[in-house]
């Protein structure tokens, strides 16, 4: 190899270096956000669907990259189960907040309404609120070189509610309601509270178990409607429909102190809507202290439970 020609290579092999330096320090810099969203069971035996469109998703106001308008039936992303929103290359740094921009008029293929509520009946019913945007406050970091997913959980329970009119019988909650009602989870660092509630007493037509932060739950004003919109539970952080043999899930839940309580519904057979009946006292069937329950981060802690009594509203 003469020398020219031996120059020519050094200065390329070079120059691959020092972009192969330079992709590798831009690369130090990003990280990937992976959206996506699950919801928690509505009350009304009447709905079948509920539908809501987003038109887009931002971080601290950055829309996410390659994200397309879809339209998406909560009701069908339950215990446990999540919907892909998008995933999105970020800066690595940390974040406060994740905003959801609805469509309320239009779905993903232009057809209307943007949201609704799906009866079995296959009625649809509008879905508005006062803002198209809804922002979410969750601090969260993208770490380089890192996917960070994150769950946008609704509480349909808690965001729709049902109004007296014949014509359009259910409406989102207040915009402040609706903020409220809808947590941004860190996926790999949730757990779950799962068990097994043996009921022999209440003869309801569906129990409830609802989590709650530990000390937040107070019997006379969570089992009385709160707010504009009479929300009851409105404080739960989350809630599960007990299944028939007794099983239920609590999915997407932080670190932390929690309290489990448990309440009895039985549907209204002219609304179809279940109406709370009482709560029930249960007693722990392996020694689990039911309002303090320790949860760590990205575990499953399994709760048992007896009902003991009933208490009548």
């Amino acid at each position: 190899m003469n020398t020219k020609s031996l120059v020519l290579s050094l200065s390329a092999l070079c120059a691959f270096a020092f972009l192969s330096c330079e992709k590798n320090e831009t690369d130090a810099t990003k990280g990937t956000a992976r959206i996506e969203v699950t919801d928690a069971p509505f009350d009304d035996a009447n709905i079948k669907g509920a539908f809501v469109t987003i038109a887009d998703v931002k971080l601290d106001g950055q829309s996410l990259e390659g994200f397309n308008k879809t339209t998406i039936d909560l009701a069908a992303f339950q215990k446990g189960n999540t919907k892909l929103l998008g995933i999105s290359e970020l800066d690595a740094k940390t974040y406060s907040s994740v905003t959801l921009v609805l469509d309320y008029e239009k779905d993903q293929n232009g057809n209307a309404p943007g949201c609704y509520v799906l009866e079995v009946n296959n009625t649809k019913h509008k879905l508005l609120s006062a803002d198209t945007e809804l922002t979410l406050n969750h601090n969260y970091a993208i770490e380089a070189g890192q996917e960070t997913a994150l769950v946008v959980d609704f509480d349909l329970r808690k965001s729709i509610k049902r109004e007296q009119n014949a014509t359009d019988q259910y409406d989102f909650v207040s915009e402040a309601e609706l903020e409220s009602a809808i947590r941004v989870v860190a996926k790999n660092k949730a757990s779950v509270i799962k068990g097994n509630c043996q009921d022999l007493i209440s003869n309801s037509d569906k129990l409830v178990v609802y989590a709650y932060k530990k000390g937040q739950f107070n019997l006379n004003t969570e089992t009385d409607g709160q707010g504009a919109s009479d929300i009851e539970f409105s404080k739960a952080v989350t809630s599960a429909t007990v299944a028939a043999n007794g099983d239920y899930e609590l999915h997407f839940l932080d670190q932390g102190e929690y309290e489990l309580h448990f309440a009895a519904y039985d549907k209204n057979d002219s609304t179809g809507k279940m109406e709370l009946k009482g709560t029930l006292v249960v007693s722990s069937t392996n020694s689990v202290n039911l309002v303090a329950i320790a949860l760590n981060a990205s575990t499953t802690l399994t709760v048992g439970v007896l009902v003991v009594a009933l208490l009548p509203l």
